[in-house]
């Protein structure tokens, strides 16, 4: 926010947007709520997304972790070749004491990792070396399209991710499109935590160089 020529007021009321977890907000609503253009408005939310995405890349799955493949965009394909609204994610979690979902990520997978619609050994190696601790006790990938051992509360999440994304956005490309599902998961993770939203966010666009730690195998709580 520092420089900028949009009130700060504008900016909050932006984050307070984003923050609902029925829907987010797009930069057409955004720009006549706020009364800036539509670049103001992308602008803004481009801006606070990215604190989103950087928040989520130094936070890695540990303990637990179980990786199942999805995709977003053409709802039904059923021919070898890939549709170009077709855009491929590794969907993972880490799971709590329970064994249910702790903190999520859903990361867009290269199509360069995939070959007739079968993910490549490359496309898990990579997820874990990005998004996996190296000193994770479990982790377990299911990339099988109609595999029996399927992670159906991970599937789940991201068929949640694709809907929310089209009815907010009305559809997104390949370019943009990781950091709508980081958005995403950053609303799922703190509704996990019954954490507050507008809060935690409002510090990582504020606090200079803000990290949070969401997740801690051994510490349920949220660091403010």
């Amino acid at each position: 926010m520092a420089g900028s020529r949009t009130s700060l007021h504008k900016w909050l009321t932006a984050i307070f947007l984003i923050c609902r977890t029925e829907q987010g907000t797009n930069a057409v609503t955004l720009s006549k709520i706020i009364s800036v253009t539509y670049k103001t408005a992308w602008l803004i939310l481009h801006k606070i997304r990215h604190a989103i995405s950087a928040a989520d890349q130094s936070t890695l799955l540990s303990g637990i972790v179980q990786v199942n493949s999805a995709v977003y965009g053409k709802p039904y394909n059923p021919y070898y070749r890939n549709h170009p609204q077709e855009h491929y994610l590794l969907a993972g979690s880490s799971l709590n004491f329970l064994g249910e979902p702790a903190y999520i990520k859903l990361k867009l997978v290269s199509k360069m990792h995939i070959k007739n619609k079968l993910f490549q050994r490359s496309t898990t190696m990579d997820f874990t070396q990005q998004h996996i601790e190296s000193q994770t006790s479990s982790i377990e990938f299911n990339t099988g399209r109609f595999s029996p051992k399927r992670f159906r509360s991970l599937l789940a999440l991201a068929v949640q991710a694709g809907k929310s994304i089209n009815n907010t956005f009305y559809g997104i490309g390949q370019k943009y499109l990781q950091s709508y599902l980081d958005e995403f998961c950053f609303k799922v993770n703190l509704t996990l935590r019954e954490a507050s939203i507008f809060q935690h966010l409002t510090h990582l666009c504020t606090a200079p160089h803000a990290k949070l730690n969401f997740f801690n195998p051994q510490n349920t709580s949220i660091c403010a």
